[in-house]
């Protein structure tokens, strides 16, 4: 990764901002964006790191993205089961460097994936569903970010969760 954008507390990040700033690399922040659908998103500002993007269901974050030039990263934390699954899952093996290398502290796994590329995006993408899906929570509406509920039984979270993003993300394009 190279230089960390957004460390100026006077300057917080816009959409505007960080097209300009990460160029051909704001495709890959929307991605993210879109996986976490109805998640509420909200820039902090760490005097240490800069502005963060945490994205949470109002309660425990589910990752922090941070800005850089050229790239994005995405920071969290995951359970020891969590952890256990994606290191067992073969989808998974293009992360397992990461997985295995993952700092345990009392929360659980230390987590953190440069994203400069198309390649990176999708594993990370892939990643973040898996684990809202793992976790059970499904957004509730796209309207009112960071509300979310159990998923039902038997319902399929990861459509859930896709199909809340893309209506969040065609309501974004009509205005």
């Amino acid at each position: 990764m190279k230089k960390r954008l957004f460390t100026d507390m006077s300057v917080t990040p816009t959409d505007a901002l960080l097209r300009k700033q990460l160029g051909v690399a704001f495709q890959y922040y929307e991605t993210i964006l879109q996986v976490s659908g109805g998640f509420r998103r909200q820039w902090q500002f760490s005097r240490g790191n800069g502005w963060l993007l945490k994205v949470d269901d109002t309660r425990k974050a589910l990752y922090y993205l941070i800005a850089f030039e050229d790239g994005i990263e995405v920071s969290l934390t995951v359970r020891d089961a969590e952890r256990h699954h994606f290191v067992t899952d073969p989808a998974f093996n293009e992360l397992q460097s990461q997985l295995q290398a993952a700092t345990k502290y009392a929360e659980g796994y230390a987590l953190r994936f440069g994203i400069e590329n198309a390649a990176d995006c999708n594993a990370v993408s892939e990643f973040l569903s898996a684990l809202i899906a793992q976790r059970g929570a499904v957004p509730v509406s796209p309207k009112r970010p960071g509300r979310v509920r159990k998923a039902a039984a038997g319902e399929n979270v990861g459509e859930a969760v896709q199909a809340i993003a893309k209506s969040e993300h065609k309501g974004q394009r009509k205005s």
